[in-house]
C-alpha cells in the first residue's frame, strides 16, 4: 500500500472512530431523557463555562439558527429538571442569562466519560495488547509529527 493510500485508510478510520463516539454520545444522551438539541445546548454552555461566559437566550438562538422561543422552551424544560439555571445579568436586571448548574455538569460529564473512554476501554480491552502498544506508539508519533513545524507538514 503506498503512503497516500495508507494516508487515505488512517483519516477515514479516524473518522469512523470519531463517528461511533459521536452516535455514542448521541445514544447516551436519548437514554438520559435528552434530546440531541438539548444535549447539544448543554455541550455548548459546557464550554461557555469554561471561558466564564453564559449567554442570553438571544445568543444561543443566534448560534443554532433557531427562534428566541424555541431556546426559551428548551431551556424551561432542561431548568425544570435542574440541569440549566437562568441568572439575572449583572449590569442589566431586564436580561437573563443561562447557565449549567452542578448536575447540568456531571450528567454531561458522565455521558462524556461512558462514550469515550469507557466505550474505547471496553474495545480495546478485546484486543491483545501487543497490538493496543502499537496503535498507542503509533498515534503518539504521529502527533508528534503533526505538531512538528520543522517539517513541511503544515504546508
Amino acid at each position: 500500500m503506498s503512503t497516500r493510500e495508507e494516508t487515505d485508510k488512517i483519516v477515514d478510520l479516524i473518522e469512523q472512530v470519531n463517528k461511533l463516539i459521536h452516535m455514542k454520545h448521541h445514544e447516551l444522551a436519548s437514554k438520559n431523557n435528552l434530546s440531541l438539541d438539548q444535549f447539544h445546548l448543554l455541550v455548548h454552555l459546557k464550554k461557555r463555562k469554561k471561558d466564564n461566559q453564559n449567554p442570553t437566550i438571544g445568543d444561543i438562538a443566534k448560534r443554532s439558527n433557531r427562534a428566541q422561543n424555541t431556546i426559551s422552551e428548551r431551556v424551561t424544560r432542561l431548568e425544570e429538571r435542574g440541569l440549566l439555571r437562568r441568572i439575572k445579568d449583572e449590569n442589566d436586571r431586564r436580561i437573563s442569562r443561562v447557565a449549567m448548574t452542578e448536575e447540568g455538569v456531571k450528567l454531561l460529564d458522565s455521558i462524556n466519560y461512558q462514550a469515550s473512554k469507557k466505550f474505547i476501554f471496553k474495545a480495546l480491552s478485546k484486543i491483545e495488547h501487543e497490538i493496543t502498544d502499537g496503535l498507542l506508539n503509533g498515534l503518539e508519533q504521529l502527533v508528534d509529527k503533526l505538531q512538528d513545524k520543522k517539517g513541511d507538514i503544515h504546508d
